[in-house]
This record gives structure tokens, C-alpha cells and sequence, in this order.
């Protein structure tokens, strides 16, 4: 189970690990598996998250390859539907989803948030 912004418990399926380096350093995302397709997703924060970006992302790196190979592009970085409304309901990240340092890549935030604050 994996809380949501709106403090309500939902499930989501978190099914496998992504590892991947960056900067020297191997890192873990756990992830969603499609059912259908067995694509991956992942929710991830970073050290960017509430600041320069919103709290946090999603990341669909597609479906691995037969030897279990798969290209993680921080540039494809989501915001997840609540960014854009309070009635969406998304998960958090799961515990150890959070980077630390800052992803100045993807989708961030939204361009009202640069006024408003996010």
C-alpha cells in the first residue's frame, strides 16, 4: 500500500526494481509491472521536489528487453495527474524512491506554480 496526497491508502502494485547508475552510483526504484504489457513505472521524488520541480514524478521507461535491459531517461520524467488537479488521486513514492540529487530534466512543474509556489 502506498499513501496519497489526499492521505488515502491505495495499492500500487509495486512488482519489481529498476537499477540503473548515475553519476558514479547505482540506484533502485521499485516499481509497478504492467499486467498486459509488463511495462514498468516508477514514482519517484528527488532533491529537486517541492522546490524547483513539484513533490514529486512519474517515470514509464517502457518494457524491458529480453535480457531484462531497459533505458532509464530522466528527461521523460511526468508529472502525475494531482499536479494538475486536487481531485486526482496519486501514490507517493515508495520508501527509497527519493533521489539525492536533483533531476532538473522531464516535466516539472506547472507554469501557474511559478508564481504561486507548488
Amino acid at each position: 500500500m502506498s499513501a496519497t496526497p489526499s492521505a488515502q491508502a491505495r495499492g500500487l502494485g509495486l512488482g519489481g526494481e529498476l537499477i540503473f547508475p548515475f553519476d558514479g552510483a547505482e540506484h533502485t526504484f521499485q516499481v509497478a509491472v504492467g499486467e498486459a504489457d509488463g511495462s514498468l513505472w516508477a514514482v519517484f521524488g528527488d532533491a529537486t521536489g517541492g522546490s524547483s520541480s513539484y513533490r514529486f514524478r512519474f517515470l514509464r521507461p517502457g518494457t524491458p528487453a529480453r535480457d531484462g535491459s531497459i533505458t532509464v531517461d530522466l528527461d521523460r520524467a511526468l508529472l502525475p495527474p494531482c499536479a494538475f488537479a486536487s481531485h486526482f488521486i496519486c501514490p507517493f513514492p515508495p520508501p527509497g524512491n527519493t533521489l539525492p540529487f536533483g533531476v532538473a530534466a522531464g516535466e516539472r512543474r506547472l507554469k501557474g506554480a511559478l508564481a504561486t509556489g507548488i
